[in-house]
């Protein structure tokens, strides 16, 4: 928690990979704060800045998970709440879309870029406090899984063309609705055993991103 009340306040919204999931691992550990990227975006920006950290594994962008253990993945859903927890905001990033591409979700890249307008619309919508005008917007595109990868292969058949097209269909649903975009995907890549996640070195190279990107914006 930063202190320094005139703080400007960042939300980062994401799945496993904004949670720090460790792909050797598989969910039983996360990196620590200081490896998460949210956490070295915090390090990057300094005391002027808080970075608040909102990552849950298998969140989607408006899609409810079929199988009842896993509850309240909506990303939609859970976004008002999230928001309103944590007003007042200044930027709201959103690095979502991964678990969408699930072959048991049966869900194409549009459905994505459909979630996420929703989601842009809603914040530019929901109310901030003390009178503080509406937060900017980032749009984060995924990394690409490689669902040729053992464990991806179970739950990602076909998901990797899907991951890719989101880059397009992402940019347009920004360019539509007056987001700021970053596609981070030719730098930050899955690790290669597990096909998923991204691993240390990745979450240091995405903050960096999207530290350069937070500059450019403003």
């Amino acid at each position: 928690m930063n202190t320094n009340n005139a703080a400007k306040r960042i939300l980062c919204y994401g799945d496993s990979n904004t949670w720090g999931w460790i792909p050797s691992r598989m969910g039983k550990e996360r990196y620590p704060i200081d490896e998460r990227w949210p956490g070295v975006l915090q390090q990057l920006l300094g005391t002027r800045y808080e970075v608040i950290e909102e990552g849950l594994g298998g969140r989607t962008t408006m899609f409810d998970d079929p199988r009842p253990e896993f509850p309240e993945r909506n990303g939609l859903k859970a976004l008002p709440a999230i928001l309103e927890s944590h007003l007042p905001l200044d930027l709201v990033i959103i690095m979502l879309g991964t678990t969408d591409t699930k072959e048991m979700m049966r869900k194409e890249s549009k459905d994505s870029a459909e979630g996420i307008a929703q989601m842009i619309a809603l914040i530019k919508e929901f109310r901030n406090v003390n009178t503080a005008p509406a937060p900017q917007i980032l749009i984060i595109v995924p990394p690409i899984i490689d669902e040729t990868t053992l464990f991806a292969s179970k739950l990602f058949s076909g998901g990797t063309a899907k991951a890719k097209e989101l880059r397009d269909t992402y940019k347009n649903v920004c360019q539509e609705h007056g987001a700021a975009y970053l596609d981070p995907t030719a730098e930050i890549i899955v690790d290669k055993t597990e096909g998923i996640h991204i691993d240390s070195s990745m979450h240091r190279k995405l903050a960096e991103l999207v530290y350069a990107k937070i500059k450019e914006m403003q």
